[in-house]
C-alpha cells in the first residue's frame, strides 16, 4: 500500500478488570503477547505503520510496542474508558493524518488477516476525493459478517475532526453516527470476539494453537461466521 495510506490504531490502555490478568501482555499462540499478535495482524495485511495507545501499566505496554517497532502515545486518563483512548490516538494522528485509520482494541485479536485486506481493497476503490481520485465518498468502512458489523472500522481522515469533537456519548459507535458508512462483507466470525474473561482467553488459545492460527494457515473460512459467534 502507499505510504500513509492506512495506519493501524491499537487501543491498549484498559485495566483488564474481568480478565484479572493484563490482557495486552498475555501470550497467545506463537506470539509473545496479545499485542504482538494484533500488530502482526496489521502487518500481515500490508499496514506497516501501527500506533499503540497505552494507559494502564503504560511503561510495560510501551516497551512491548517499541520492541515491535510501533509508535506509542499515552492516554493520561484511561479510567475515562475506551473512547478516551480513541481520542488520544486520533488527536496524535490528526497532526498529519493518514488517508485511513483502522481502529482495533487489543483484546479483539482473532480477526482474519483477509478481513483487513478486504477493507483496504475497498478503501483503495473509494480513493481520495480530496485529490481528485476515486468516484465515491465514504467516511467509514465497516466489516460485516452474517448481518453484524464489527472491528476494525476504517475511518477516512475527513471524519477525524468530527469524531474528535464528540464528547463520548455512545463511544466510537455513537461518534460515527451521521458519517457516510459503507458495510464491507467479509467471511470472519471474530469481528467482535473480545478477550474479556479467562474463559475467552482459554478459547482463544485453543483457536490459535500451532498451525491452527489463521495468521499462519491463512484466512478464516465462511463457517467462522457461525462458529466465531457461538
Amino acid at each position: 500500500m502507499r505510504d500513509r495510506f492506512c495506519t493501524g490504531l491499537i487501543l491498549a490502555a484498559g485495566f483488564s478488570t474481568r480478565m484479572k490478568r493484563f490482557k495486552p501482555l498475555l501470550p497467545l499462540g506463537s506470539f509473545a503477547s496479545v499485542l504482538a499478535r494484533v500488530v502482526a495482524l496489521w502487518r500481515s495485511a500490508g499496514v506497516e505503520e501501527v500506533l499503540v495507545v497505552s494507559g494502564h501499566r503504560a511503561c510495560e505496554v510501551e516497551a512491548e510496542a517499541l520492541r515491535l517497532g510501533c509508535t506509542v502515545v499515552r492516554n493520561p486518563h484511561p479510567e475515562d474508558g475506551m473512547f478516551s483512548s480513541v481520542l488520544t490516538g486520533l488527536r496524535f494522528l490528526n497532526e498529519a493524518p493518514p488517508l485511513w485509520t483502522g481502529v482495533l482494541p487489543v483484546d479483539i485479536p482473532l480477526i482474519a488477516p483477509q478481513t483487513i485486506r478486504t477493507l483496504l481493497a475497498e478503501a483503495a476503490r473509494f480513493g481520495d476525493l480530496e485529490t481528485g481520485t476515486g468516484t465515491e465518498a465514504a467516511d467509514c468502512l465497516l466489516p460485516e459478517c452474517a448481518g453484524k458489523t464489527g472491528h476494525p472500522p476504517l475511518l477516512h481522515r475527513r471524519a477525524l475532526p468530527r469524531i474528535l469533537a464528540c464528547r463520548g456519548e455512545g463511544g466510537l459507535r455513537g461518534a460515527m453516527e451521521g458519517l457516510v458508512s459503507v458495510h464491507v462483507p467479509v467471511e470472519d466470525g471474530f469481528l467482535n470476539a473480545d478477550l474479556d474473561t479467562p474463559a475467552d482467553y482459554e478459547k482463544a488459545l485453543g483457536l490459535v494453537g500451532g498451525t491452527g492460527d489463521p495468521l499462519i494457515c491463512g484466512q478464516i473460512g465462511p463457517e467462522a461466521c457461525r462458529t466465531g459467534q457461538d
